[in-house]
């Protein structure tokens, strides 16, 4: 009990310690936004009204929309599929779009100039959760019962499959060279992989309790975002950890580029706690989010994009 009663005062401090934030600017989009991801001035947005929407988020202008076909339901009625998520190549001129199809399967397509191809549908027998570019000619597959596929788009074929545990797949993110991926599942642990290989390099235990729902890699460093109210900060290949107690569930988070910052949702509120890990000090609390947070992405230091389950999006400058 006395442990419990000096984080929550702990907490309080924290919180008046930091500066407060309000958002910027705010975007709004068709529908609920699923995932959003940046690559320079453009915003990809994954939307749960059929639509891809795109951004130049610094004008705040929308450039170009890909909308899908509608699908039926269970129960026959037409409805607008779900757009899961994106990814965007290196070069910038490739798109993954992950979309709901009939049944509650998923298809993969490949956007490359005007052209919208297929690449993975339900006859490939696999149960697609996230999909993300490696290089030019593969791309990292996650399944809903947490496997790792390696696919490569030339070949049509798998380069390898491999089972990381027993539990339903959360999140993964690669590291900045695409060599190691780290993941997690509904146990907590977390996961990094050689990407090339498939083979487990590290399994980081005790940090998280319960279901992570995302986590984020940068400079040989992870966040794990969970259901128990923490946030975790691994240190690779280490395992040193930083354990943040939160206010709320920890839906989404994010590491600056030299993971120095960590950001994440810190309470019922949706507000933001912006963090120094060496210290572990907050020193800025973001507010304004109205719902359940889904992604936070760091564009510097000083700059901030995050999304929720409703159409705003919202652009935070630290000062």
């Amino acid at each position: 009990m006395k442990r419990v009663w000096l984080l929550i005062l702990m907490m309080v401090y924290s919180l008046a310690a930091s500066t407060v934030v309000k958002p910027h600017a705010t975007i709004e989009v068709e529908g609920n936004v699923v995932e959003i991801v940046v690559k320079d001035n453009t915003l990809y947005v994954a939307t749960d009204t059929g639509k891809l929407e795109i951004y130049d988020w610094k004008k705040r202008k929308l450039l170009d929309e890909i909308k899908f076909d509608t699908i039926h339901d269970f129960m026959g009625d037409e409805i607008a599929p779900k757009v899961f998520g994106v990814d965007i190549d290196r070069s910038g001129k490739r798109l993954l779009i992950l979309v709901q199809d009939e049944g509650g399967e998923r298809i993969l397509y490949l956007k490359e100039g005007d052209k919208l191809k297929k690449i993975l549908d339900k006859k490939a027998h696999i149960s697609m959760r996230e999909v993300r570019f490696i290089d030019d000619s593969h791309l990292l597959i996650a399944t809903m019962s947490d496997e790792l596929i390696l696919y490569d788009i030339n070949m049509k074929k798998e380069s390898y499959r491999t089972k990381l545990s027993l539990s339903v797949f959360s999140d993964f993110q690669l590291n900045e060279d695409h060599t190691k991926v780290a993941s997690s599942c509904e146990s907590g642990i977390v996961y990094i992989n050689d990407v090339k290989t498939g083979k487990l390099l590290h399994k980081f235990e005790g940090g998280n309790k319960d279901n992570v729902f995302k986590v984020d890699y940068k400079n040989e460093h992870v966040l794990a975002c969970g259901q128990d109210r923490r946030a975790v900060v691994y240190k690779v290949p280490t395992a040193e950890m930083t354990i943040y107690e939160t206010g709320f569930l920890v839906y989404a988070g994010a590491l600056n580029d030299d993971a120095s910052l960590s950001a994440f949702g810190i309470n019922e509120k949706n507000d933001i706690g912006i963090f120094e890990n060496a210290t572990k000090k907050m020193k800025y609390r973001l507010v304004g989010q109205n719902s359940t947070l889904n992604t936070i992405v760091f564009i510097s230091d000083k700059e901030l994009i995050s999304s929720s389950d409703d159409n705003k999006i919202l652009i935070w400058r630290i000062p």
